[in-house]
């Protein structure tokens, strides 16, 4: 669930600074890169709409190096060489930046980060529409890009190489515009892409085939992210999926380790989270629009699971 307009500001343009981070009360949201790029000082633009490829290093001297939380419209790579003392947070958690991390950003994550002036290596950004002619779903294509899943993959030295070295011709060919310029970076984003599945195979060991409990786990995945402010009961996505509650259950569990009701209160607390930390609304207004009857179920259900309370974790 994203905030209402009245609690994020809808970044399309230049703003007052205090107006565009609103404390701690507001959210912005950049929906295309260049916004993103004017908020945090880059004088980088680009030139097309849907996406953009840089280097790290060229962040430096003027960009800020300490961005206060965000949600962004677009999805987001980062292949880094060098991470020195910086910290990427998603979701109020913090990721493992050791070794050949590549990491990835999707839209409606709150981001925030710090950042060392001397990290090194490349982003790639771009939204889905950049896409679309050549994959429909990205999500059923290219499942590492889920809201719930992992968002860092760590990488082998060969595989690291590798995929620096089609970004860097990536960014080459950004750089420099002629007729068939967005052709060729569609096909490039798409080969890099298949990499990353590659990768993200062989890192989940269990998933050899597309099995017809995988598919149920996935499509199980997919409504969550959808309807978990809805409802929270198993049986509605059962009969979403035409399937029984007991099969659901045991599907899931198989391949997550997790209960269907795991899932959809994980996905509850990551928004619970958010909304203590990021949201200037009480706590009673939090649990009505996470659509909980009483403030103190959600006091229950928040304590339970991260063993705190909702007024606890806010003041941390």
């Amino acid at each position: 669930m994203e905030l209402k307009e009245n609690e994020i500001i809808q970044h399309k343009g230049p703003l007052d600074p205090l107006r565009k981070y609103g404390g701690k009360t507001n959210i912005p949201v950049f929906e295309n890169t260049n916004d993103l790029h004017e908020a945090v000082g880059f004088a980088h633009r680009s030139h097309m709409p849907n996406f953009d490829v840089f280097s790290v290093e060229d962040l430096e001297p003027f960009t800020r190096r300490c961005m206060p939380p965000y949600r962004q419209g677009f999805y987001q790579i980062g292949l880094l060489t060098f991470t020195g003392d910086s910290k990427f947070s998603l979701n109020t958690d913090w990721l493992e930046l050791e070794g050949h991390p590549l990491w990835f950003a999707v839209p409606g994550q709150i981001i925030s980060w710090v950042r060392d002036e001397r990290i090194r290596g490349y982003y790639v950004m771009f939204r889905k529409e950049f896409l679309m002619e050549s994959f429909s779903d990205l999500t059923q294509d290219f499942p590492f890009l889920k809201m719930a899943e992992n968002s860092v993959m760590m990488l082998s030295k060969e595989e690291h190489e590798s995929l620096a070295y089609d970004i860097e011709r990536m960014h080459s060919v950004f750089k420099s515009p002629h007729p068939y310029q967005e052709k060729m970076l569609e096909g490039m984003l798409g080969s890099l892409l298949y990499f990353c599945k590659a990768i993200y195979e062989r890192q989940k060991t269990t998933r050899n085939h597309l099995s017809r409990a995988q598919i149920i786990t996935e499509q199980f995945e997919a409504l969550v992210d959808k309807m978990y402010i809805d409802t929270k009961n198993v049986g509605d996505y059962a009969e979403e999926l035409n399937i029984t509650p007991n099969h659901l259950t045991t599907t899931v569990k198989r391949l997550t380790g997790k209960s269907a009701k795991d899932i959809i209160h994980e996905r509850l607390l990551v928004e619970s989270k958010s909304m203590l930390k990021y949201s200037g609304l009480d706590i009673a207004e939090i649990s009505y629009r996470l659509n909980f009857q009483e403030p103190t179920h959600f006091t229950r259900f928040f304590k339970k699971l991260s063993g705190t309370t909702p007024k606890e974790f806010r003041k941390s």
